[in-house]
């Protein structure tokens, strides 16, 4: 389709008369009324300086919104945005804007700007609680209809041509040569070890500090994940730890690129690994983009893997994709992910069900179109979190060195006074609606990896940083009001 709002019918409106739905507007030359809309009977709009109804917006009954006041002669515009809600017998003043997704108690009088997310109510309306989510996934019109036309075409859901163009798009973007996509990045990392020929009793060299899908990758595959300690600047690996870990067994050595950096270690540990003759396998799960000395993360070791689910700076809903300059290896992924098949539908080797279907790919294709926006987007409010809370001394910031192009996949935060004040600070803005994580509990210390399957490492640096980091809300959607709440509800819990 088109248009998600194509069946929807804008009522017929009549200067003072009512609509077919009992609601009358005045001025209705100033009145703006988006799509798939809904006003209960007997509200009255009077729309002298300009109304202005978003998309999506309910208003109950017998509510008024006013443009020019009868009380104090004040004349301004009037703004509801995007899925507002405003309760029955409400009262909207002039130059009030209502933010999107915020919803108005029944009974409530309007007189001041309400944010976006939050509850108000009240005469006059005071904001309850704000509902800012740890992630918002920004999408538009685009990506609807280039999913939509994926499906319209009724052919080849699960390997059209979406995905070879949206491969192609990722090859371009990132310099490498190949790219194959998978239906999440921790296929894709399975497939990649075994395009590799790592198998059982090999080791690999990983961070403890990540997504445990970077662990559980080589157990996939009958390897062991070997943990190595992280130094302190990008949360990288430490390449010295990495090269006391090193045994004859050892066959890849495994970083991650944390939050939307690029280890700041990376070229050492390719040092390493060219000199050990194994492969250096990037975990860039959350880098699309970044760079480091204007290299691109994902092109630093022989192969890289990205993540495309729902938190990343560009999302397909989940997916994933290996990128290499190898041909063998690009070769020997296509079959892996394929049940071992060939273009011409030979079965030459044992393979997975580890596609990509066509309408996620072209989802992808449509998001990595705006990357680019959607990472200044993030870099601009990142800078503004930061002037927020640089002032707050338990607190730091993210502050990446000038040679790393940081994309903010997250916005990581370290309590220097540790775990307990960590904790409690998470505690108290949960309270507050304000979303976060942990991220990342040290995955050597994970119920799995501790009790099962006996693991015993000591990491200090991994477990120091992991203990004080928490994870804040950061998308592109997130409004400099709602970060500054967010800033303030952190100096409030300091006693600020």
């Amino acid at each position: 389709m088109e248009d998600r709002f194509e069946n929807w019918k804008q009522p017929e409106i009549i200067d003072g008369k009512p609509t077919e739905y009992g609601w009358i507007v005045r001025h209705k030359e100033n009145f703006q009324l988006g799509r798939e809309t809904d006003i209960g009977a007997f509200c009255y709009i009077n729309a002298k300086n300009g109304v202005v109804i978003e998309d999506e917006v309910q208003i109950g009954s017998h509510s008024s919104i006013y443009s020019v006041s009868t009380i104090d002669n004040k004349e301004a515009k009037v703004v509801l945005k995007k899925n507002c809600r405003i309760g029955s017998h409400s009262v909207v003043m002039p130059g009030v804007t209502i933010g999107e997704n915020s919803v108005i108690g029944a009974f409530s009088f309007v007189n001041k700007d309400i944010p976006d997310n939050v509850l108000a109510y009240g005469v006059p309306a005071k904001i309850a609680k704000r509902k800012i989510p740890l992630f918002k996934i920004h999408w538009d019109d685009d990506d609807v209809r280039s999913v939509s036309s994926s499906i319209q075409r009724g052919s080849d859901w699960a390997c059209g041509p979406n995905v070879e163009e949206f491969e192609k798009l990722i090859s371009k973007y990132t310099g490498r040569k190949f790219a194959a996509v998978f239906n999440s990045g921790t296929s894709a990392l399975h497939a990649l070890l075994i395009a590799l020929g790592i198998g059982k009793d090999d080791e690999i060299i990983v961070p403890s500090f990540s997504f445990i899908a970077t662990a559980n990758a080589p157990l996939f595959v009958g390897a062991k994940p070997v943990f190595a300690d992280i130094e302190e600047e990008t949360y990288g690996l430490d390449p010295d730890d990495v090269r006391k870990k090193i045994t004859c067994r050892t066959k890849a050595i495994m970083p991650m690129h944390y939050g939307g950096g690029v280890s700041c270690k990376i070229k050492e540990l390719k040092s390493i690994a060219d000199e050990k003759g194994i492969p250096l396998i990037e975990d860039a799960a959350e880098s699309f983009g970044a760079r480091l000395d204007g290299q691109a993360a994902g092109t630093f070791g022989d192969a890289a893997m990205f993540s495309f689910c729902q938190t990343k700076v560009f999302t397909s809903g989940e997916g994933g994709c290996i990128i290499t300059d190898s041909e063998d290896i690009y070769q020997k992924l296509k079959l892996l992910r394929s049940h071992g098949r060939t273009e011409d539908m030979k079965y030459i080797s044992l393979g997975y069900n580890f596609r990509m279907a066509d309408c996620i790919a072209a989802l992808g294709i449509s998001q990595i179109k705006k990357v680019d926006s959607l990472i200044r987007i993030r870099r601009e409010k990142a800078e503004f979190f930061k002037k927020a809370l640089r002032n707050i001394e338990d607190i730091v910031v993210p502050e990446p060195k000038n040679n790393i192009h940081h994309v903010y996949q997250e916005f990581p935060i370290r309590i220097k006074s540790g775990e307990n004040m960590r904790n409690a600070l998470k505690e108290y803005l949960g309270r507050r609606g304000i979303g976060t994580r942990v991220s990342f509990p040290p995955i050597h210390l994970s119920h799995y990896y501790k009790n099962v399957l006996g693991y015993s490492d000591r990491l200090e640096n991994t477990e120091k940083i992991a203990s004080a980091a928490l994870t804040l809300p950061l998308y592109p959607d997130l409004s400099e009001d709602e970060i500054s709440y967010i800033a303030q509800e952190i100096k409030n819990f300091y006693g600020k």
